[in-house]
C-alpha cells in the first residue's frame, strides 16, 4: 500500500489556492471577492481533511500473509484488530483451510524472513508417522518441520549408540512414513571351549548365531534355547553333542556243578570238568559333550560266548562208624543204629538260631523244629539231618518254620538251638538234610 508525498500534497493545495485568487480578482467588489475568497478557503481546507482521513485509514491498514508448509500462499488486508489476533480468521480471509490435525499459528520471527508482511500466519500440515521399535508399532502425529529425531521423541524411543534407525535423524517426515528402529546388543558366545565377543542385531538367539555364522547340529545345545531374545550382555553357551558307540567285553562267570558219587569216598572231591568263564559282548552308547563324555546308555548286551560249567564229584561212600551211615538203597542208619528209609535227600548250607519264641506253624520254637522253604519242603515234613561224613548230626527234626534265607535259597535249613553258645559252636555248616518217607 503506498501513501501520499508531502510533495503532492502541497502541489494540490497551491493549485487550490490560485484557483480562489483568480476567482476573486474576477469581482470587482472587494466585498464578494472577500466571500469568494473565503469560500475558497473553506473548500481548500475541506479537500485536505479528507485526502489526511483516507491517507490515515490507509496508513493504518495491517496487511497478512499465510504460509503453508513453508511457502507463501496469500496476502490479505485486515479490518479489525480483532481478526488480527484470530489466525483461523485471517485464513478464512486468505481462501486458507486447515485439517483438523495442522498445526496453525502466527508465524515467529524466522519464518518472517523475506515477507512484506505485518502478520504471518504458519500452517504446518499434520504427517502421520510409524514407528517400529522393541517388537512394537506405534503411530505418532508430527507436522511440516518435525525430523525423524522429533518422530522417534514424540513415540517415547530413545536410540542406543548401537542401534541401527532406517532412516536419518535429521530427515524431514513425511505423511505415511515408517521409521524401524532396529536394537544391537554386546554378547558373549562359548563355543566348545573358544569365547567370542560381538554386537549382533535384535531377535533370538537364533537369529544371533546366523548374524555370527555360527551353525548348529540337530544334536547341539545352545544355552539358552535357540527361541529366547538376546538382551545386552547376555551370555550364549553352545554344548556341542555327539555320540560314539563303544565295544567292551565282560566275563560270565561259569557256574559249579556237583555230582554226587557213592563209590567215591566221602569228604573225597574230584573236578570232572574245569570250568570256563564265557564272554559278554556290551555296546554302550556315549554322549559326549564338548569332548567330555556327559552320559552312557547300554545299546545292546549279549553273550557271544556260553561259559563252561565246572563239574565236581563229590563222594557219598560212608566209613563204617558209629554215627550216621547212608546205604545205597534209600536208607540210613542213625546215630543210634536204625535204619531209617528216606525219599529224598537235600545237600547244602545249614545255620542255626536260637531267638524267637513262636515258630510260623504256630508251634513253640523248640529243638528239632526248624526253618525251611516250604515250597521246596513241605511243613510237616519229617527230616533228619547230618553231615555228609556223618560226623555232625542234629538228627530227628519236623520242618516247621521258615526264614529268609531259606526262602531266597541261601540256605537249605535253619536249625533251631536252645542257646546261643550252642548256635556259635554250629557255625554254618554243609548237611544232608533227609526227607523222610
Amino acid at each position: 500500500m503506498q501513501s501520499f508525498k508531502k510533495s503532492g500534497f502541497k502541489k494540490l493545495i497551491g493549485k487550490l489556492c490560485g484557483a480562489g485568487r483568480y476567482v476573486a480578482s474576477s469581482f470587482v467588489e472587494k466585498e464578494q471577492k472577500e466571500q469568494i475568497f473565503r469560500r475558497a478557503v473553506s473548500l481548500v481546507v475541506m479537500v485536505g481533511i479528507t485526502v489526511g482521513s483516507v491517507v490515515t485509514a490507509m496508513a493504518a491498514t495491517k496487511q497478512a500473509a499465510v504460509v503453508v508448509d513453508g511457502k507463501e500462499t496469500n496476502v490479505v488486508s485486515l479490518d479489525s484488530e480483532e481478526m488480527e489476533k484470530n489466525p483461523y480468521r485471517i485464513l478464512k480471509r486468505a481462501g486458507v483451510s486447515a485439517a483438523e490435525n495442522d498445526e496453525v499459528g502466527f508465524a515467529g520471527s524466522g519464518e518472517k524472513k523475506n515477507i512484506k508482511a505485518d502478520i504471518v500466519v504458519s500452517v504446518k500440515t499434520a504427517k502421520c508417522v510409524t514407528v517400529a521399535a522393541d517388537g512394537k508399532e506405534k503411530s505418532v502425529l508430527a507436522h511440516y518441520g518435525d525430523t525423524v529425531a522429533d518422530a522417534l521423541r514424540k513415540a517415547g524411543v530413545v536410540v542406543g549408540k548401537l542401534d541401527n534407525v532406517s532412516k536419518k535423524l535429521s530427515d524431514a517426515v513425511s505423511d505415511g512414513m515408517s521409521i524401524a528402529v532396529k536394537r544391537n546388543y554386546h554378547v558373549t558366545i562359548a563355543d566348545n571351549g573358544k569365547t567370542t565377543s560381538a554386537v549382533v542385531g535384535e531377535g533370538s538367539v537364533s537369529n544371533a548365531l546366523d548374524e555370527m555364522k555360527i551353525s548348529l547340529k540337530a544334536e547341539d545345545l545352545p544355552e539358552p534355547g535357540l527361541k529366547t531374545s538376546v538382551s545386552e550382555g547376555m551370555k550364549i553357551n553352545i554344548i556341542r553333542v555327539s555320540y560314539k558307540d563303544v565295544t567292551s567285553t565282560q566275563a560270565v562267570p561259569y557256574s559249579t556243578v556237583k555230582q554226587k558219587d557213592c563209590s567215591v569216598e566221602a569228604g573225597t572231591k574230584n573236578v570232572k570238568t574245569h570250568g570256563q568263564n564265557g564272554v559278554r559282548t556290551v555296546v554302550t552308547r556315549q554322549k559326549i559333550c564338548n569332548g567330555k563324555v556327559a552320559d552312557s546308555s547300554i545299546v545292546s548286551s549279549s553273550v557271544t560266548k556260553q561259559p563252561v560249567d565246572e563239574v565236581v564229584v563229590i563222594g557219598t561212600k560212608q566209613k563204617t562208624r558209629d554215627s550216621a551211615a547212608v546205604c545205597a538203597d534209600g536208607t540210613l542208619v542213625d546215630q543210634n543204629g536204625q535204619t531209617v528209609s528216606y525219599r529224598k535227600v537235600y545237600h547244602g548250607t545249614c545255620t542255626c538260631y536260637c531267638t524267637g519264641t513262636t515258630t510260623s506253624t504256630g508251634l513253640p520254637a523248640a529243638f528239632g523244629r526248624v526253618a525251611v522253604n516250604p515250597n521246596l519242603i513241605p511243613y510237616g515234613s519229617r527230616l533228619y539231618i547230618c553231615s555228609p561224613d556223618g560226623s555232625a548230626v542234629y538228627g530227628y527234626a519236623v520242618a516247621a518254620d521258615t526264614g529268609g534265607a531259606a526262602m531266597s535259597g541261601r540256605i537249605i535249613a535253619d536249625l533251631y538251638y536252645p542257646s546261643y553258645s550252642q548256635c556259635v559252636d554250629f557255625g554254618s555248616r554243609t548237611m544232608n538234610v533227609y526227607v523222610l518217607d
